[in-house]
């Protein structure tokens, strides 16, 4: 430290030396020094100016790049704001609950490969995910056409899953009745018969229906083996009595047969009938039996 405080001593007597040598050489001696000094104060000056009127650089964090600091004009602000707003808001639809699976569908894509397709059936968690046909243009209220004719016009198995015309196509009867085969690969309604299990039974809870203009949710009450009766024939729907008479037959008609004992079903509810064929049993039906328990606007 000492030898360093000597070496800055002689270098500040060696410049005191020069500036003296310059003034004992005469006038343009000290014109020179003069005009040096000079230059030398006006960097000085400008180095102060730049340091005292920098721009205000933007904050940087170590390790991080440089951020952005800027004002929002009043606007910007508004905009910012209502902008935040919708991203901070979930979408979600009014009283769906913890409802999952429900499709989401393009009936104006659907239509284009069937305007017959009414509406779209969904149990989740199994293969019964597809849409529903009516052949509305038909004179006969029970017409069967889609029994055996395909989404895309085919004839032929597997057919497709349907309603009859006597049934409205907005599900608002007591009893909308749908109908498709069990087939052998699960697909259609070939799953319908696991609800036997009752740990299946326990684990599929809703059936969702998808219409253009609702979402209806159903919960599954009972399935049972019933006989081959035409049920929209055998009963009118109209009718209280009738109504009633309908519910008696699923447990007093019934070979086998299960139900949700905390659920009590009434002619004021609004049901739903999955009828599928029972395999080595030609005269009997498997019928999953629902109840309308919440529907919301698309």
């Amino acid at each position: 430290m000492e030898e360093n405080n000597e070496k800055g001593s002689g270098r500040f007597e060696d410049l005191i030396l020069k500036i003296k040598a310059a003034f004992g050489k005469g006038r343009q001696g000290r014109g020179v020094l003069l005009a040096s000094l000079l230059l030398a104060a006006a960097g000085c000056i400008g180095i102060f100016a730049a340091v005292l009127w920098r721009p205000e650089q933007p904050e940087r964090t170590a390790g991080e790049p440089a951020r952005e600091v800027r004002t929002l004009s009043a606007d910007e602000g508004e905009l910012s704001a209502e902008t935040a707003g919708e991203a901070a808001e979930p979408e979600t639809e009014e009283a769906r609950g913890d409802y999952e699976g429900i499709p989401e569908i393009d009936f104006e894509a659907q239509w284009e490969i069937n305007p017959d397709i009414c509406g779209w059936i969904c149990m989740p968690q199994t293969l019964v995910d597809c849409p529903v046909l009516r052949n509305g243009s038909s004179g006969d209220p029970h017409d069967a056409y889609y029994l055996d004719t395909t989404v895309g016009g085919e004839s032929g198995l597997p057919g497709s899953i349907y309603m009859e015309p006597c049934n409205s196509p907005e599900f608002t009867d007591f009893n909308t009745v749908i109908y498709g085969h069990n087939m052998k690969n699960g697909t259609m309604f070939g799953e319908l018969d696991k609800l036997e299990d009752e740990a299946f039974f326990e684990a599929h809870e809703f059936i969702y229906i998808v219409t253009p203009d609702k979402v209806r949710v159903y919960r599954v009450y009972g399935w049972v083996n019933y006989d081959d009766r035409h049920i929209m024939a055998s009963y009118d729907f109209s009718e209280e009595e009738q109504c009633r008479a309908f519910l008696d037959s699923l447990s007093e008609d019934g070979t086998e047969s299960r139900f949700r004992e905390e659920m009590e079903v009434t002619e004021e509810d609004r049901l739903l009938t999955l009828s599928t064929c029972v395999k080595g049993q030609e005269d009997r039906r498997f019928l999953v039996e629902a109840v309308l328990t919440e529907e919301w606007e698309r």
